[in-house]
């Protein structure tokens, strides 16, 4: 329901407490005419990210949303296709008649939109957790040749790894054996960097907080180009790259 501030759409963003990146990075992509409202959950317990997600998906009703972005890449799990199929049942069951889009369809739309194959894969948790997103991606069809996992112990941490870690593990996965590299884990606030990371890497950059913010308005029939986020997020979205469950290898 547009309102003075969203005459074009009203996107209500679910993002952890204890991530302080995210919020603001949703307002720097935010196109005029968009309204965000900002919902958040708690990822104090490690293993139950994805229960606490759905269990707040009712607040969001209150701002009349035309588009919910479960934000938060809950690949960085013990995931699976399965795990995934079952979790946006679970949220359209907590948010009924309000479309919902996940940061991971959204990696995985843009990826296949950008006709990546081997894909440099970055995650800022545990090798454990990270291995999980790579498995994800494989699942989806794609060659996951080259890795850089930055061993951060819990989720709430994400937000402190220094601008250097960042850039070594871009640089890291950065080989002849990759045509693209897909970033997971928005904590990491780099939504402003990715423009400058694509020209200095010279490989497309798909990262999870500009890609679900870009595929949250393009699920919107919102097809204006953004002004940061990577090549990506100028792009429209044709039809047949908006429903998850065709884009299963």
């Amino acid at each position: 329901m547009p309102d003075r501030y969203g005459p074009k759409g009203v996107l209500a963003l679910m993002i952890p407490q204890q991530n302080s990146n995210m919020q603001p990075e949703h307002e720097m992509l935010r196109p005029e005419g968009v309204s965000n409202q900002t919902y958040r959950f708690d990822i104090s317990v490690q293993d139950k990210v994805p229960e606490a997600m759905v269990s707040i998906m009712g607040q969001a009703r209150g701002c009349w949303p035309d588009m919910v972005l479960c934000a938060n890449s809950v690949e960085m799990r013990n995931w699976s296709l399965d795990r995934q199929i079952a979790y946006r049942a679970d949220l359209a069951a907590a948010l009924p008649g309000v479309p919902i889009v996940t940061a991971g369809d959204a990696c995985v739309a843009a990826l296949k939109l950008m006709g990546a194959k081997r894909i440099g894969l970055i995650s800022p948790m545990s090798e454990e957790y990270s291995e999980s997103a790579r498995g994800f991606y494989r699942a989806h069809g794609f060659d996951v040749p080259e890795t850089a996992w930055l061993h951060v112990k819990t989720s709430d941490k994400i937000i402190d790894v220094p601008l250097d870690a960042i850039h070594d593990a871009f640089d890291k996965v950065n080989t002849d054996a990759v045509d693209t590299i897909l970033h997971v884990g928005g904590a990491l606030g780099i939504a402003d960097m990715i423009d400058d990371l694509e020209a200095r890497l010279g490989k497309p950059v798909i990262s999870s907080t500009a890609v679900g913010y870009w595929y949250a308005l393009r699920q919107m029939g919102l097809d204006m180009p953004l002004t940061l986020g990577g090549q990506i997020t100028r792009k429209p979205l044709p039809d047949d790259f908006r429903d998850p469950t065709r884009l299963v290898a």
